[in-house]
């Protein structure tokens, strides 16, 4: 792990439904803003488009790897020198997905299609889940798990084995109605597996008069403790300290006690 503190800068915006390009202009504009020394950027689920009403009106707006949306995000990791973690409306074959990605501006990417989707909200109509396990990434000496929305209720997907991982990144898109699990559950997967939890989420109101309100977006270390949110401006600065998390972990070893399991894929 690395000794020095990294550098995080989450953004919560309002997302322009079904235009990729909008979305990207702002993106840029932000970036702007980014302090010195930021080493990722963590954007809302589906940045680029919201939620499409049907599977119809998400095809059409789908993107590849190779898309608008990834070659976008390279350039501007290569250019800015930072990261880029969140999830795009994804299109492979047939097939769509609620697509995380992680781009770092070496040119490396990570991709993880979502495996928990919403059937309350009619996701399972619109999107194929994912078949894969959430990924753990290597980033400047940090172990980084990056999960969305859905995932985060569900403790044992989420579990950290053995300290495999030192930051848990959450985008999503989860409304003012369930705020309070929200900020529960990002609390409860800080605490219960000894990490940094991000939670991005977007704020606004979505065509279809979902409201996600504004100030969800927040940072929480190993200890529960609430460390960075949302106040005013969209770019949330964050700084955290693989040093303190090394010590805690040390002085307070839970995780020796933890329960074996395997995850099937």
């Amino acid at each position: 792990m690395i000794s020095r503190n990294f550098n995080i800068a989450l953004i919560e915006d309002n997302i322009t439904a079904a235009n990729p390009e909008e979305n990207l202009t702002r993106l840029r504009r932000n970036l702007l803003n980014l302090p010195d020394g930021t080493d990722l950027v963590v954007l809302p689920e589906l940045f680029t488009t919201g939620f499409p009403p049907t599977h119809e009106a998400a095809a059409a707006i789908a993107q590849r790897n190779s898309g608008d949306t990834v070659t976008t995000l390279h350039h501007l990791a290569e250019e800015f020198h930072v990261a880029f973690a969140g999830s795009f409306l994804a299109a492979t074959a047939s097939q769509l997905y609620n697509r995380a990605f992680f781009i770092e501006p070496n040119g490396d990417d990570t991709f993880y299609d979502k495996r928990h989707l919403f059937a309350p909200g009619g996701e399972t109509d619109v999107f194929n889940p994912g078949k894969t396990l959430a990924p753990v990434i290597r980033y400047r000496g940090f172990n980084i798990k990056l999960i969305i929305c859905y995932d985060l209720r569900f403790p044992v997907f989420c579990r950290n084995r053995s300290n495999e991982y030192d930051l848990l990144l959450v985008v999503a898109n989860w409304p003012v109605a369930r705020q309070a699990a929200w900020r529960t559950l990002l609390t409860a997967r800080a605490i219960e597996n000894q990490c940094y939890v991000c939670g991005v989420n977007r704020c606004g109101t979505a065509p279809d008069g979902l409201d996600y309100g504004t100030a969800s977006t927040l940072a929480i270390d190993y200890k529960g403790k609430t460390i960075a949110q949302h106040i005013s401006s969209p770019v949330i600065p964050v700084e955290l300290s693989p040093a303190a998390l090394i010590d805690f972990r040390d002085r307070f070893p839970v995780h020796r006690d933890a329960d074996p399991f395997t995850l099937l894929p």
